[in-house]
């Protein structure tokens, strides 16, 4: 059979060797295995790096406009003092000029909001661009170890068991799903603060896009959620299995 030109039998007495055919064939079904493992999880890895890439440049280019009214007016302040310099110099007269007020000169709290979210927003997307490279390192290393040649099939059967089990042991897994969630809340970050943004700008513009955000976030929920009850939906996602496993 295609099998035994492959695996060719092991003489007697050394089916328990260490080169012993079963350890072969070990090595060629797990080897396929991992590597169908480490691609998706390869694969997942670069989707969410390139959509952190993109939306950290879209946050960057909203947050270049909104930090400047966190820094104060000083041609308005300027004109103030002005004024202000006017109204001692006037105050013998009948009807003096108003002192000006320097009270209001600071951002406003909806600047401050909209700053505090876009920046936490943009803070949580590198933060998650810098955790994904490291993993795509760790299984990069991982893949490494088990090419690494062995004195005997067993000896390498060993400790690819004890590298794998280490994948499960450090939930590796699991941290490849949480990239995911916090990418999650950076882009809900974000929509929070032009949900802000807008509140001002253009009621009409801000209604809208809070039904916008609703209507997505809430089928996004229900699309995470559902395999929960139905068992054959396809919505299933690894945050999911893995909350699965936990519980």
């Amino acid at each position: 059979t295609e099998f035994e030109q492959n695996y060719p039998p092991d003489a007697h007495g050394e089916e328990a060797s260490p080169n012993a055919r079963v350890w072969r064939v070990y090595r060629d079904r797990v080897t396929e295995l991992d590597d169908d493992l480490l691609d998706g999880w390869h694969k997942t890895l670069d989707v969410l790096l390139i959509f952190v890439g993109l939306f950290s440049a879209i946050a960057t280019a909203f947050i270049i406009e909104a930090y400047k009214g966190l820094q104060p007016d000083y041609g308005e302040i300027t004109a103030r003092g002005v004024v202000a310099l006017l109204a001692q110099g006037n105050a013998s007269f009948a009807a003096p000029l108003p002192i000006p007020s320097f009270d209001d000169v600071d951002a406003s709290a909806r600047v401050r909001w909209i700053n505090a979210l876009w920046f936490a927003s943009l803070t949580l997307a590198l933060i998650d661009a810098l955790l994904i490279i490291l993993v795509k390192q760790w299984l990069v290393e991982y893949a490494s170890k088990q090419r690494q040649p062995a004195a005997s099939g067993q000896t390498w059967a060993w400790r690819h068991y004890a590298f794998r089990q280490g994948l499960d042991k450090w939930g590796i897994g699991v941290f490849i799903s949480t990239l995911s969630v916090i990418l999650y809340g950076a882009l809900y970050l974000f929509l929070f603060g032009l949900l802000v943004f807008l509140f001002d700008l253009d009621r009409r513009m801000c209604v809208v896009s809070i039904g916008l955000t609703i209507l997505i976030g809430g089928l996004h929920l229900v699309s995470v959620f559902l395999p929960l009850w139905f068992g054959d939906c396809p919505t299933t996602t690894p945050v999911l299995t893995h909350l699965r496993w936990i519980g």
